[in-house]
């Protein structure tokens, strides 16, 4: 403890001291990058396509996830804006945040809106362009690009990184929205009965909770037929 308190009174009245440390990790990053990424890419090449196996072979999440999109997408049509929202879907239903989530009570009607539109054939509401689908094809592509000209080239250079980058950014969307099309909705609800919504429970008791935490986050709880 002593220790502790002379080294932080030093660098309070000496911070130049901290550059040669600055240096040796800043040097050690640049060393460890190239390393990550060939680590980072080849885990995503084998993770990201066995995450999206496992939603493909469950229609209740698909189902689910499918009315997650069409919810958002109806917010985001009434506001006539992008809504900061994110969602997850689950075999029981699905979960939304952000600070730009409505009332309960909007939701839930944007929920029931969304499966009656679906049921009359708007399947497109199923898509959404920023759905997490998305960003995971875009990282399988980064990943998997990375690794062909890596294995092409036989060495790592600025050159194949920005080729990368950009060959996944060119590829990323169509390719996201196709996974999301085929793979991880399924805008056939006509099984799924909406039973209800509920608000996270308040952290640890605090009454301000906006203060602390300005994210709403609501569960959606459906049942399926299957």
């Amino acid at each position: 403890m002593p220790f502790l308190l002379i080294l932080f009174i030093l660098l309070m009245f000496f911070p130049y001291l901290l550059l040669p440390i600055l240096i040796f990790f800043g040097i050690g990053i640049l060393f460890l990058l190239p390393y990550v990424l060939v680590f980072n890419s080849f885990y995503n090449v084998i993770t990201i396509p066995w995450q999206i196996l496992k939603i493909a072979v469950d229609k209740r999440i698909r189902k689910n996830h499918s009315l997650e999109h069409a919810t958002v997408n109806i917010l985001e049509q009434r506001y006539g804006r992008n809504l900061r929202i994110g969602g997850l879907a689950y075999t029981n239903g699905f979960s939304l945040s952000g600070p730009d989530l409505p009332s309960p009570y909007e939701v839930m009607d944007a929920v029931r809106e969304g499966h009656f539109r679906m049921l009359r054939g708007e399947t497109d509401l199923a898509i959404h362009p920023r759905c997490g689908t998305s960003i995971a094809a875009a990282n399988f592509l980064f990943s998997l690009v990375f690794i062909l000209v890596l294995f092409f080239y036989n060495h790592l250079s600025l050159l194949n990184l920005i080729l990368a980058f950009l060959a996944a950014n060119l590829l990323s969307k169509p390719f996201g929205m196709t996974l999301q099309k085929y793979f991880t909705t399924y805008p056939d609800v006509g099984d799924i009965q909406i039973l209800d919504i509920y608000g996270k429970p308040a952290l640890f008791g605090f009454p301000f909770e906006i203060i602390v935490n300005p994210n709403r986050t609501y569960f959606i709880r459906t049942v399926s037929g299957l």
